[in-house]
């Protein structure tokens, strides 16, 4: 092989490797937005609104 056949050679495994990723990341944005998991991480204790103030001197 010729070193132009190595480089076209390369340059098609890249290229096809880059298509491939564009549709796993195509396909995974798309699988995560119809989740109903998704739904569910709303409701955890970090997304919720903090109260607490430690040096307001009233207790709860």
């Amino acid at each position: 092989m010729e070193k132009k056949d190595i480089i076209i050679l390369v340059l098609a495994f890249v290229l096809a490797g880059f298509s491939l990723y564009r549709k796993y990341i195509k396909k995974k944005e798309g699988s995560a937005g119809s989740s109903p998991r998704k739904k569910q991480v709303g409701s955890s204790l970090k997304d919720q609104a903090d109260d607490y103030e430690p040096y307001s001197g009233s207790k709860s």
